[in-house]
């Protein structure tokens, strides 16, 4: 009686509508106790006091499907791809030669009945319900996201697409992705997650992404978003990179809403390699606490972080850049560099970069951060050659920014990456 009591009505209902197995409505619950139990984390320089944790069911039934969106779609006739708008599945299409290969792609709900056992071994493997409040929140809560399995030794020449949209109709959200690569496999992932304007204050999105990596698996995901103001966003992004596999992360955010945001790689196997190229436009009041992470448990395992960030108005960005050394990681190396560039006076920056060395046998090991104005000399070079002073701006951002643009693994994508950019720079 007291454990149905302890039970969130949104958790039932969640459960009931998608005729949820027993075990996963078991874990629900689980997760939603150790939410309710845990109380509100304490981050520096982010303070969490004042943001409301209310979450409520999706029910949005009007699918309008924004400009940015069409145009992503339009350009990805024929590949892989799936589109959920406030986690409800819009359209899925998963070429022929995928399924013969053996390749599982669909929305998580669809595959918790086609391949429960899959979902049942991999789900919150990677990212745990008691590591934190909002991954808790998101284990006990999620509706939908993206399944991904690639079997051993296959090679996905094609680059998949996952696209999820939220809109003002939606009072929060909670989407849940599992990709996982089997040994010697090749995958490159999408990530888009676009926002609407308008959305609700007051609300909560936490959104995951888990992905594990077998033994000598090659990954690449992308991801591209948009946390706009209104909810309070909590996400996390983690891969599992086992003996020899590889784990590149491209992530890219515009946006101007209030978000914390983890992505890690845990490097457990013998040598393991993870790299994270990112860049962050923010704009307004937005507040973006950003970590990105690398935890060296493999020997000879080796990482590498580079992170951009540009700000505009009154944004403020504070990116940590961490990297754990563990004991017995022997020759493990990882280097560090961030680049926080403010447009204007009211922006704010810190970047705070960690390294926690427990392995006095490690082959390289460094961070360096610069955070700081526009550069008044290369603004001058420019304008000396004509070029006015917001295209100066510009074109020095675009130096900074580019190349981690130019190395997501899809045109379309870039294109909307630059649109989003350009809108900001303007």
């Amino acid at each position: 009686m007291e454990q149905t009591m302890a039970i969130s009505p949104l958790v039932m209902d969640i459960s009931a509508r998608f005729q949820e197995p027993d075990w996963l409505r078991q874990r629900r619950q689980e997760a939603w106790q150790t939410y309710t139990g845990m109380e509100a984390p304490r981050l520096e320089k982010t303070d969490l006091s004042r943001r409301s944790w209310e979450i409520s069911s999706l029910t949005n039934t009007e699918k309008s499907i924004s400009v940015s969106t069409q145009k992503v779609l339009s350009k990805l006739q024929g590949q892989p791809v799936v589109y959920i708008q406030d986690g409800q599945v819009v359209s899925t299409f998963v070429p022929d030669s995928l399924t013969r290969a053996g390749v599982l792609l669909s929305d998580l709900h669809s595959a918790v009945v086609e391949h429960g056992d899959l979902v049942k071994q991999y789900l919150n493997s990677v990212v745990s319900s008691e590591e934190s409040k909002w991954a808790a929140l998101n284990a006990a809560v999620w509706v939908n996201g993206v399944f991904l399995y690639v079997p051993d030794g296959v090679q996905v020449d094609s680059t998949i697409h996952y696209i999820y949209e939220f809109t003002g109709n939606a009072a929060g959200g909670a989407p849940h992705s599992l990709l996982v690569a089997g040994v010697g496999s090749h995958i490159s992932f999408v990530e888009v997650l676009l926002a609407g304007d308008n959305l609700q204050f007051g609300k909560v999105h936490s959104d995951v992404l888990e992905v594990v990596a077998h033994s000598g698996a090659h990954v690449t995901v992308s991801c591209l978003t948009q946390y706009r103001k209104g909810p309070t966003h909590f996400t996390v992004r983690r891969a599992r990179v086992d003996k020899d596999a590889s784990m590149d992360w491209v992530f890219g955010d515009v946006g101007d809403g209030f978000t914390v945001g983890l992505l890690e790689s845990d490097l457990q196997g013998d040598g393991a390699r993870s790299t994270l190229h990112g860049f962050g436009l923010g704009f307004g009041r937005q507040h973006l606490d950003f970590t990105a992470s690398m935890l060296h448990r493999g020997r000879y395992s080796e990482s590498d972080i580079v992170m951009h960030g540009a700000l505009r108005g009154r944004a403020y960005s504070l990116y940590r850049t961490s990297t754990h050394i563990f004991k017995h990681a022997v020759g493990a190396g990882s280097e560090q560099a961030d680049r926080m560039v403010m447009l204007e006076p009211h922006a704010r920056a810190d970047a705070i970069p960690m390294l926690l060395i427990d392995e006095n046998d490690v082959q390289r090991c460094g961070h360096a951060a610069s955070v700081g104005r526009l550069d008044e000399e290369q603004v001058y070079y420019l304008e000396s050659r004509g070029i006015s002073r917001r295209e100066a701006t510009r074109m020095i951002v675009w130096g900074h920014i580019a190349p981690v643009v130019e190395a997501m693994p899809s045109a379309p994508v870039q294109e909307l990456a630059n649109e989003l950019i350009d809108r900001e720079l303007a």
